[in-house]
C-alpha cells in the first residue's frame, strides 16, 4: 500500500488554486466586480444604424400618399394593398416600441455600460434623422442661399453628377410583381 503525504491546505494554497481556476475573480475579489456583459460599445456604428433606421421609418410615415400611388400604378392586385399597409403599420408600431426601449435603456442604465452607450448612439442617429426629415424646405433653401457662388456651383455640379450616375428617379419607382 502506498503512503500519501496529506497536509493541511493553507490560505496561500487556496489563493493559488482560485487564481488558477478563475483569475478574473481572483483579481477583482468579488463576483459583483466581474463584468458579465459581453457586448462592446460601438456608438458610431449605432449612430449610423439609428440614422438609417429612423430615416426609413420617418420617410414611410410621412409619404403614405406616395406609397399608395405607387401601389396603384404597380401590378400588385388591389386586394393585397391592405396587407402591405398593415405590414407597414406593424413596422411603424414595432419601431416606436423599440425606440421607447432604447430611451429607457439610456435613461436608467449606469454610465459607462456598453448598452447605454449603444442606445445613446442609436438615439442620437434617430434624432438627426428626425431633424433632417422634418426640417422645412425653406430652411435648406435659405442655407443654400448663404453659400458663395463657387460653393453653390460645386453643389449643383455634384447633384447633377449623381443624377447622371443613378438613372432612375426615386419618385418613379413602382411596386411591380413579375411572374
Amino acid at each position: 500500500m502506498r503512503k500519501y503525504a496529506f497536509r493541511k491546505m493553507t490560505r496561500d494554497d487556496f489563493n493559488t488554486r482560485v487564481e488558477r481556476l478563475d483569475p478574473q475573480y481572483f483579481r477583482g475579489g468579488n463576483a459583483a466586480n466581474v463584468q458579465t456583459c459581453c457586448t462592446s460599445a460601438r456608438p458610431f456604428l449605432c449612430l449610423l444604424l439609428g440614422f438609417g433606421w429612423a430615416y426609413l421609418i420617418f420617410s414611410i410615415a410621412e409619404k403614405r400618399n406616395l406609397i399608395e400611388t405607387s401601389l396603384l400604378r404597380g401590378s400588385i392586385p388591389a386586394q393585397y394593398h391592405d396587407y402591405i399597409f398593415y405590414a407597414l403599420a406593424a413596422l411603424l408600431s414595432v419601431s416606436a416600441v423599440m425606440l421607447a426601449i432604447h430611451v429607457m435603456r439610456y435613461a436608467f442604465m449606469r454610465r459607462g455600460r456598453p448598452a447605454r452607450s449603444n442606445s445613446g448612439g442609436l438615439l442620437a442617429g434617430a434624432t438627426m434623422a428626425a431633424a433632417l426629415v422634418y426640417t422645412p424646405t425653406s430652411v435648406f433653401e435659405a442655407g443654400f442661399g448663404l453659400l458663395d457662388d463657387d460653393s453653390q456651383s460645386f453643389i449643383m455640379a455634384t447633384s447633377q453628377g449623381v443624377r447622371e450616375a443613378i438613372p432612375a428617379e426615386l419618385t418613379s419607382v413602382a411596386f411591380i410583381v413579375t411572374d
